[in-house]
């Protein structure tokens, strides 16, 4: 059965390919991630897949355009139903894809990943299997997600942070110290009341460096 395999990174596919290969499926790749950003991340994920296709051949149809835009025009990322949104963006294509190049079945390395809704992306990738009228292969192979992490940090296979878009990076991030500055406390506040810059609760005064 030749199966179009939507991929949303390295890390998700290292363990997952060896079972559908198992099962005795030819699989096909496709990298489709408007939902990756910023541009830096993007190019890591892709230089990551490319450096597992060193190792493991596997053909992987790639879109290397950067996709931003279309990320911000198709899903309601104030909503809260971003994350679904996304899914669809992702698995809709993979499905049109599949359907338009006669494959036999799609699915996606997401419903591989424990971070994921996995009910969530059965739901929409069922409904897409009916519109398409192409075939959706399903496995819960999530309790693999450990050993294909392990795969990825053995073969030195980045392995990001975050799920992809800026407001997951926000998520993730935002009640860490990651990045902060972690220096001598007394000689950074000293610095900072003498340096002149725009007080960290000031709402009155601007920063001059946009002038």
């Amino acid at each position: 059965m030749q199966l179009l395999l939507h991929i949303c990174c390295a890390c998700c596919l290292c363990a997952p390919l060896n079972e559908l290969k198992k099962e005795g499926f030819a699989v096909t790749g496709f990298f489709y991630n408007p939902n990756i950003h910023p541009l830096l991340e993007f190019r890591r994920r892709i230089k990551a897949l490319r450096v597992f296709q060193e190792k493991n051949p596997v053909k992987i149809i790639f879109n290397e355009e950067y996709g931003l835009r279309d990320f911000l025009k198709n899903v309601n990322y104030e909503g809260g139903n971003r994350c679904a949104d996304c899914y669809a963006m992702r698995l809709d294509c993979a499905a049109s894809y599949a359907k338009k190049h006669t494959y036999d079945a799609f699915t996606s390395t997401m419903l591989f990943s424990r971070y994921q809704d996995h009910v969530q992306l059965k739901e929409i990738s069922e409904r897409l299997s009916k519109e398409k009228e192409i075939p959706f292969l399903y496995r819960d192979y999530r309790y693999l997600s450990e050993h294909s992490n392990e795969i990825a940090r053995k073969n030195m296979i980045y392995r990001q942070g975050y799920c992809g878009c800026v407001f997951s990076e926000y998520e993730r991030y935002k009640d860490t110290t990651r990045e902060l500055y972690k220096g001598n406390s007394l000689q950074y506040k000293e610095n900072e009341d003498t340096s002149g810059g725009l007080p960290a609760k000031s709402g009155g005064e601007i920063c001059h460096c946009s002038r």
